[in-house]
Protein backbone atom coordinates (compact mmCIF):
# COMPACT_ATOMS: atom_id res chain seq x y z
CA UNK A 1 0.00 0.00 0.00
CA UNK A 2 3.15 2.20 0.92
CA UNK A 3 4.46 1.68 -2.98
CA UNK A 4 0.70 2.69 -4.02
CA UNK A 5 1.02 5.78 -2.42
CA UNK A 6 4.39 6.66 -3.54
CA UNK A 7 4.57 6.23 -6.80
CA UNK A 8 1.81 8.70 -7.27
CA UNK A 9 4.77 11.32 -6.94
CA UNK A 10 7.31 8.94 -8.37
CA UNK A 11 8.46 6.40 -10.91
CA UNK A 12 8.10 2.90 -9.02
CA UNK A 13 12.34 2.31 -9.52
CA UNK A 14 12.71 6.05 -8.67
CA UNK A 15 11.19 5.56 -5.64
CA UNK A 16 12.51 2.17 -4.58
CA UNK A 17 16.17 3.24 -5.66
CA UNK A 18 15.96 6.99 -3.21
CA UNK A 19 14.63 4.66 -0.60
CA UNK A 20 17.16 1.99 -0.70
CA UNK A 21 20.00 4.81 -0.97
CA UNK A 22 18.78 6.45 1.83
CA UNK A 23 18.05 3.49 4.54
CA UNK A 24 21.92 1.77 3.49
CA UNK A 25 23.82 5.23 3.73
CA UNK A 26 22.09 5.93 6.95
CA UNK A 27 22.59 2.27 8.26
CA UNK A 28 26.16 1.87 7.23
CA UNK A 29 27.21 5.28 8.63
CA UNK A 30 25.84 4.55 12.04
CA UNK A 31 27.54 1.39 12.14
CA UNK A 32 30.99 2.64 10.81
CA UNK A 33 30.76 5.65 12.68
CA UNK A 34 28.99 5.36 15.93
CA UNK A 35 29.14 1.80 16.70
CA UNK A 36 32.85 1.20 14.62
CA UNK A 37 31.39 -2.43 13.46
CA UNK A 38 34.25 -4.10 11.46
CA UNK A 39 33.95 -4.23 7.36
CA UNK A 40 33.29 -7.59 5.68
CA UNK A 41 35.96 -9.26 4.55
CA UNK A 42 36.98 -10.30 0.81
CA UNK A 43 34.99 -13.89 1.20
CA UNK A 44 31.97 -11.54 2.69
CA UNK A 45 31.83 -8.90 0.10
CA UNK A 46 31.31 -11.08 -2.33
CA UNK A 47 28.30 -12.95 -0.14
CA UNK A 48 26.71 -9.76 1.12
CA UNK A 49 26.87 -8.58 -2.76
CA UNK A 50 24.94 -11.69 -3.87
CA UNK A 51 22.34 -11.48 -1.20
CA UNK A 52 21.66 -7.41 -1.87
CA UNK A 53 20.98 -8.33 -5.33
CA UNK A 54 18.48 -11.14 -5.12
CA UNK A 55 16.94 -9.55 -1.90
CA UNK A 56 16.89 -6.01 -2.93
CA UNK A 57 17.86 -5.54 -6.30
CA UNK A 58 15.63 -8.49 -8.01
CA UNK A 59 12.76 -9.16 -5.41
CA UNK A 60 12.50 -5.23 -4.44
CA UNK A 61 12.79 -4.17 -8.10
CA UNK A 62 10.68 -6.37 -9.31
CA UNK A 63 7.86 -5.95 -6.65
CA UNK A 64 8.29 -1.99 -7.38
CA UNK A 65 8.13 -2.33 -11.50
CA UNK A 66 5.20 -4.87 -11.66
CA UNK A 67 3.25 -2.40 -9.07
CA UNK A 68 1.82 -0.08 -12.24
CA UNK A 69 0.81 -3.31 -13.77
CA UNK A 70 -1.10 -5.50 -11.22
CA UNK A 71 -3.42 -4.56 -8.04
CA UNK A 72 -2.71 -4.36 -4.41
CA UNK A 73 -4.35 -7.15 -3.83
CA UNK A 74 -3.55 -9.21 -6.41
CA UNK A 75 0.45 -8.07 -5.11
CA UNK A 76 -0.58 -9.51 -1.61
CA UNK A 77 -1.88 -13.25 -2.91
CA UNK A 78 1.75 -13.39 -4.25
CA UNK A 79 3.13 -12.54 -1.25
CA UNK A 80 1.49 -15.26 0.11
CA UNK A 81 3.40 -17.52 -2.38
CA UNK A 82 6.68 -16.86 -0.59
CA UNK A 83 6.54 -19.23 2.80
CA UNK A 84 6.03 -22.11 0.42
CA UNK A 85 8.55 -21.21 -1.92
CA UNK A 86 10.99 -20.99 1.31
CA UNK A 87 9.83 -24.06 2.49
CA UNK A 88 10.69 -26.00 -1.11
CA UNK A 89 13.89 -24.36 -1.26
CA UNK A 90 15.06 -25.34 2.29
CA UNK A 91 13.81 -28.62 1.93
CA UNK A 92 16.27 -28.53 -1.57
CA UNK A 93 19.09 -26.77 -0.03
CA UNK A 94 19.26 -27.24 3.23
CA UNK A 95 18.17 -30.47 4.02
CA UNK A 96 15.54 -28.91 6.07
CA UNK A 97 12.97 -31.53 7.22
CA UNK A 98 9.17 -30.73 7.09
CA UNK A 99 6.65 -32.25 9.30
CA UNK A 100 3.17 -33.08 8.05
CA UNK A 101 1.48 -30.64 10.76
CA UNK A 102 3.96 -27.75 8.99
CA UNK A 103 2.49 -28.75 5.36
CA UNK A 104 -1.27 -28.32 6.77
CA UNK A 105 -0.52 -25.46 8.01
CA UNK A 106 0.69 -23.86 5.16
CA UNK A 107 -1.63 -24.91 2.98
CA UNK A 108 -4.63 -24.46 5.25
CA UNK A 109 -2.94 -20.62 5.22
CA UNK A 110 -2.40 -20.34 1.50
CA UNK A 111 -5.80 -21.94 0.58
CA UNK A 112 -7.64 -19.33 3.00
CA UNK A 113 -5.39 -16.39 2.07
CA UNK A 114 -6.71 -17.20 -1.42
CA UNK A 115 -10.12 -17.55 -0.65
CA UNK A 116 -10.37 -14.01 1.23
CA UNK A 117 -8.70 -12.62 -2.14
CA UNK A 118 -11.07 -13.99 -4.47
CA UNK A 119 -13.75 -10.98 -3.94
CA UNK A 120 -10.54 -8.55 -4.61
CA UNK A 121 -9.27 -10.31 -7.81
CA UNK A 122 -12.24 -9.58 -9.55
CA UNK A 123 -11.57 -5.27 -9.21
CA UNK A 124 -8.07 -6.75 -9.77
CA UNK A 125 -5.54 -5.76 -12.88
CA UNK A 126 -2.86 -7.84 -13.84
CA UNK A 127 -1.29 -8.43 -17.03
CA UNK A 128 1.08 -10.79 -18.04
CA UNK A 129 4.20 -9.05 -17.55
CA UNK A 130 3.42 -7.98 -14.05
CA UNK A 131 2.62 -11.75 -13.10
CA UNK A 132 6.11 -12.40 -14.65
CA UNK A 133 7.89 -9.84 -12.53
CA UNK A 134 5.90 -11.13 -9.65
CA UNK A 135 7.15 -14.52 -10.06
CA UNK A 136 10.69 -13.25 -10.53
CA UNK A 137 10.87 -11.32 -7.49
CA UNK A 138 9.06 -13.93 -5.49
CA UNK A 139 11.72 -16.66 -6.30
CA UNK A 140 14.31 -14.10 -5.56
CA UNK A 141 13.42 -13.81 -2.57
CA UNK A 142 12.87 -16.96 -1.15
CA UNK A 143 16.41 -17.89 -2.70
CA UNK A 144 17.61 -15.11 -1.03
CA UNK A 145 16.39 -15.91 2.21
CA UNK A 146 17.77 -19.71 2.15
CA UNK A 147 20.90 -18.52 0.66
CA UNK A 148 21.28 -15.96 4.02
CA UNK A 149 20.95 -19.08 6.21
CA UNK A 150 23.53 -21.14 4.15
CA UNK A 151 26.25 -18.95 4.05
CA UNK A 152 26.32 -18.32 7.82
CA UNK A 153 28.14 -14.60 7.35
CA UNK A 154 29.60 -13.73 11.25
CA UNK A 155 28.82 -9.91 10.84
CA UNK A 156 25.26 -8.35 12.72
CA UNK A 157 22.41 -8.88 11.13
CA UNK A 158 22.46 -4.92 11.12
CA UNK A 159 25.62 -4.77 9.21
CA UNK A 160 24.45 -7.42 6.64
CA UNK A 161 21.36 -5.66 6.16
CA UNK A 162 23.46 -2.18 6.03
CA UNK A 163 25.97 -3.38 3.59
CA UNK A 164 22.96 -5.70 1.44
CA UNK A 165 20.58 -2.75 1.24
CA UNK A 166 23.17 0.15 -0.32
CA UNK A 167 24.48 -2.42 -2.79
CA UNK A 168 20.82 -3.66 -4.12
CA UNK A 169 19.97 0.01 -4.28
CA UNK A 170 23.12 0.76 -6.30
CA UNK A 171 22.45 -2.28 -8.97
CA UNK A 172 18.90 -0.83 -8.89
CA UNK A 173 20.35 2.76 -10.61
CA UNK A 174 20.42 1.57 -14.24
CA UNK A 175 17.20 0.03 -14.02
CA UNK A 176 15.20 2.92 -12.25
CA UNK A 177 17.34 5.55 -14.72
CA UNK A 178 15.93 3.48 -18.22
CA UNK A 179 12.47 3.20 -16.57
CA UNK A 180 12.00 6.59 -15.12
CA UNK A 181 8.97 8.17 -16.42
CA UNK A 182 7.98 11.03 -14.53
CA UNK A 183 9.17 13.85 -12.51
CA UNK A 184 9.08 13.57 -8.59
CA UNK A 185 6.82 15.48 -6.76
CA UNK A 186 7.78 16.57 -3.35
CA UNK A 187 4.46 15.78 -1.68
CA UNK A 188 2.83 14.43 1.49
CA UNK A 189 2.17 11.01 -0.55
CA UNK A 190 6.54 10.77 -1.17
CA UNK A 191 7.53 11.51 1.88
CA UNK A 192 4.95 9.72 3.52
CA UNK A 193 5.48 6.26 1.59
CA UNK A 194 9.48 6.88 1.55
CA UNK A 195 9.75 7.40 5.45
CA UNK A 196 7.30 4.05 5.78
CA UNK A 197 9.26 2.09 3.32
CA UNK A 198 12.61 3.54 4.41
CA UNK A 199 12.69 3.44 8.14
CA UNK A 200 9.69 1.41 9.02
CA UNK A 201 10.36 -1.05 6.46
CA UNK A 202 13.94 -1.03 5.18
CA UNK A 203 15.58 -0.67 8.40
CA UNK A 204 13.76 -2.00 11.42
CA UNK A 205 11.39 -5.04 9.93
CA UNK A 206 14.24 -6.13 7.66
CA UNK A 207 16.36 -6.52 10.68
CA UNK A 208 13.68 -8.38 12.66
CA UNK A 209 13.34 -10.80 9.53
CA UNK A 210 17.08 -11.33 9.12
CA UNK A 211 17.10 -12.58 13.14
CA UNK A 212 14.28 -14.83 11.86
CA UNK A 213 16.14 -16.51 9.31
CA UNK A 214 18.94 -16.95 11.43
CA UNK A 215 16.92 -19.17 13.86
CA UNK A 216 14.76 -21.02 11.14
CA UNK A 217 13.92 -20.09 7.52
CA UNK A 218 10.48 -22.30 7.66
CA UNK A 219 9.86 -20.87 10.82
CA UNK A 220 10.35 -17.59 9.69
CA UNK A 221 8.40 -17.55 7.10
CA UNK A 222 4.89 -18.58 8.34
CA UNK A 223 5.47 -14.39 9.33
CA UNK A 224 4.37 -13.87 6.09
CA UNK A 225 1.33 -15.37 6.22
CA UNK A 226 0.82 -11.87 7.96
CA UNK A 227 1.48 -9.71 5.33
CA UNK A 228 -1.36 -10.32 2.59
CA UNK A 229 -3.42 -10.34 6.36
CA UNK A 230 -2.44 -6.55 6.88
CA UNK A 231 -2.52 -5.81 3.59
CA UNK A 232 -6.01 -6.52 3.10
CA UNK A 233 -6.97 -4.64 6.03
CA UNK A 234 -5.16 -1.79 4.99
CA UNK A 235 -6.45 -2.06 1.70
CA UNK A 236 -10.22 -1.41 2.78
CA UNK A 237 -9.75 1.71 4.72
Amino acid sequence: MAMKIGIQSASPLTLAVIRFLIAGILMVSVLQIFLKEKLPSKSEWLKITVFGLLNITIYLGCLFAAIEFVSAGLMNLFISINPILIVLFSILFLNRKVSKREIVGFLICFIGLTIATLPVLQESKASVIGIILLLIGMSSYSIGSVYYKKIDLKLSNRSINGWQTLIGGVFLIPAAYLMNNKSIILDSNFYTSLFWLTIVISIFATLLWLNLLKKDTVKASKWLFLAPVFGYVFYLF
